[in-house]
């Protein structure tokens, strides 16, 4: 059997991507302004599974593993480790661009925006016209929930600082350790 480019995605290495991601970049810079910062009005939630799992879960809902977005920057400078896209059909005039960032094996950082689809708009896609990060974020909360997928809605953020708060408070307020 002849394999397909989904079998070839976990295989393909981070550094090539980051040697070929810059080449594709400047050729986006000649028509628009390319931007990878991923931003909290994108963050849809925290997901606690595996990051195969949760791939799988998105491969069986309609998500398809997206090679063309070569790279995001998270907040706190993590590395993303995927990015995945939902058309509703292929040349539909939007999608919905899921990326992923996984910090502890268990746990995934999930932001999404929708987006001009790159296939049918390329250069729209470029210039990053009319990014909808709150409407993709929201949609992608709908989806989790109607594919019982539980998510933490705190930022990474919030939660160290949380934790941070608790640990130094504790001991103040007489009740030990916050853990």
């Amino acid at each position: 059997m002849r394999p397909t480019v989904a079998d070839f995605r976990p295989d393909i290495p981070y550094r090539l991507r980051h040697r070929v991601g810059p080449r594709l970049t400047r050729l986006a810079r000649l028509v628009g302004r390319p931007e990878f910062r991923l931003r909290q009005a994108g963050y849809a939630g925290t997901v606690a599974m595996p990051m195969d799992e949760f791939e799988r879960a998105l491969g069986d809902g309609g998500f398809a593993w997206a090679p063309i977005s070569w790279y995001h920057q998270p907040p706190l400078g993590a590395d993303p480790n995927g990015s995945w896209t939902f058309r509703r059909a292929p040349l539909a005039d939007r999608q919905l661009h899921v990326i992923l960032s996984r910090h502890t094996p268990g746990r995934i950082d999930v932001y999404a925006h929708w987006e001009y689809n790159w296939r049918r708009h390329p250069v729209k896609h470029a210039k990053q016209l009319a990014i909808d990060r709150t409407a993709g974020s929201e949609t992608m909360r709908t989806w989790l929930e109607t594919h019982n997928i539980g998510y933490e809605t705190r930022s990474r953020t919030r939660r160290k600082v949380t934790r941070a708060v608790r640990r130094v408070a504790a001991p103040l307020l007489g009740r030990g350790t916050a853990e």
